[in-house]
């Protein structure tokens, strides 16, 4: 059976694994992005990484990268991301094509990730998903007639910047109330203030009134972006993943029962709100399995 390589570039570390055409993962590993220290730095890493994981795993057919943020998909380059910064034009495809001997594809992280649930996890077989990828930012990606939807210029999907209250917090993009300055590890941790979002919501299971507070907060803005996707497209499936949903029922607990309040059950009856089933290995199996597509 074939075997294709994944890798997933996050804003705190970098994923990737190697897995067959079903998304069995066949090897793994994982290293520190480190970001301030350049692109150089990382794509240096990631290469040699990437060379150890397929010298492991045997030979491998193609390499799939999801990356963040704006990518130029035919030469191959990171353009742009907002938790990057200094990081531009970053050539991605050529810097691994070469080592490692194989083609390369480049796609959105938060495609892998929509991609991955779609072929391998949570929304197996349906035939529209979306995912919130709940990480450093907030990503997005949609399957529509079970096809990635990047629309009329390729940057469909961004659904972290589905506004939730025009009059809410800045976001990075120039708009204000985005879901990324909710739903976010970033935006949790810093309206909680003493810790990290998994910090959050680890208070608020134990009842904690500033944690349960933030909590619910957060999971409100999220459950408005939720439902605002919803009134548009209404998916088979939506799918929270990314560091934030390994918070599981105390996530999409709080999340379903906001858009229950949002959008009339008659629309919201076929829609399943789901948690991720890959985890951690989401990003990297989408983009190995977008590869072998």
């Amino acid at each position: 059976m074939p075997a294709y390589l994944g890798i997933d570039l996050g804003g705190t570390s970098v994923k990737l694994g190697v897995c067959g055409p079903a998304g069995d993962v066949r090897a793994r590993a994982s290293l520190e992005t480190r970001v301030t220290a350049g692109s150089d730095d990382a794509m240096r890493r990631i290469t040699d990484a990437a060379r150890e994981l397929v010298a492991e795993a045997g030979t491998v057919a193609a390499c799939g990268v999801g990356v963040p943020g704006e990518i130029d998909r035919a030469r191959g380059l990171l353009v742009r991301a907002s938790h990057f910064p200094d990081w531009a034009d970053v050539p991605v495809v050529a810097r691994l094509s070469g080592t490692l001997g194989t083609s390369v594809t480049l796609e959105n992280d938060a495609n892998c990730s929509a991609w991955s649930e779609a072929r391998a996890g949570a929304g197996r077989g349906v035939r529209s998903l979306a995912c919130f990828t709940l990480g450093t930012g907030v990503g997005g990606g949609v399957i529509i007639d079970g096809d990635l939807w990047t629309g009329a210029g390729g940057a469909a999907g961004a659904l972290g910047h589905i506004v939730v209250d025009p009059n809410g917090p800045e976001c990075r993009c120039g708009q204000r109330g985005c879901v990324e300055q909710y739903a976010s590890a970033t935006a949790i941790a810093r309206r909680f203030g003493r810790g990290s979002a998994r910090d959050a919501f680890d208070a608020a299971r134990r009842g904690e009134p500033d944690a349960v507070a933030t909590v619910e907060w957060a999971c409100d803005g999220l459950a408005a972006g939720v439902a605002n996707l919803i009134h548009i497209l209404q998916p088979d499936v939506v799918v929270l993943a990314g560091g934030v949903a390994a918070a599981g029922d105390a996530l999409v607990d709080r999340v379903r029962r906001g858009v229950a309040r949002r959008v009339r059950a008659a629309w919201l009856a076929p829609v399943r709100i789901v948690c991720s089933s890959l985890g951690d290995d989401a990003g990297w199996i989408g983009a190995a399995l977008w590869a072998a597509r």
